[in-house]
């Protein structure tokens, strides 16, 4: 027994068990993000506006995108941060933002976000049907010709969901 109580107690022991409560600690879906109750989206978005995509080299991006045919429709610094630009492909758009440490990994996405109308009333039934919301409600932008307002919940996988009215 006491061979056993010394094995257990070994550097390589204890290593094994932090890694399984490491482990334990990791979520891989989080529940508490799961809203109380549905909500039909379709009566307010027309789908997807735009894709958030985290960059450490706006201009290099740019490039890139402009290289598959993408083009710039619009760029301006809004929060202090630094140049965000939207890229638009067709009826795709892609919010390159500024970013000085980005996560560069394969499915690096800041977030998605859906174009919405009735923001306000919107706002309301994600808010009543205990999705979590992680803005402070509803914010508003100088973005686009009229500026634009938007919220922001959490996914279930920790995947930040955006709904946008552009004015």
């Amino acid at each position: 027994m006491a061979a056993m109580t010394a094995c257990a107690n070994s550097p390589k022991a204890e290593n094994e068990t932090a890694s399984l409560e490491e482990s334990a600690q990791k979520q891989t879906f989080v529940p508490e993000n799961f809203p109380q109750k549905g909500l039909d989206v379709n009566a307010f978005s027309a789908g997807i506006q735009h894709i958030g995509l985290p960059t450490a080299d706006i201009e290099g991006t740019i490039r890139f995108y402009e290289g598959l045919g993408f083009e710039v429709a619009t760029r301006a610094d809004i929060t202090g941060r630094g140049e965000f630009v939207f890229v638009k492909l067709g009826n795709l758009f892609i919010e390159l933002i500024p970013n000085d440490d980005p996560a560069m990994v394969n499915g690096a996405v800041d977030h998605f976000c859906l174009d919405v109308k009735n923001i306000e009333t919107l706002y309301q039934q994600v808010k009543d049907a205990g999705y979590k919301i992680i803005t402070d409600g509803i914010q508003d932008i100088a973005f686009w010709d009229n500026g634009a307002r938007y919220f922001f919940i959490q996914g279930p996988n920790n995947e930040k969901i955006e709904f946008c009215e552009i004015l």
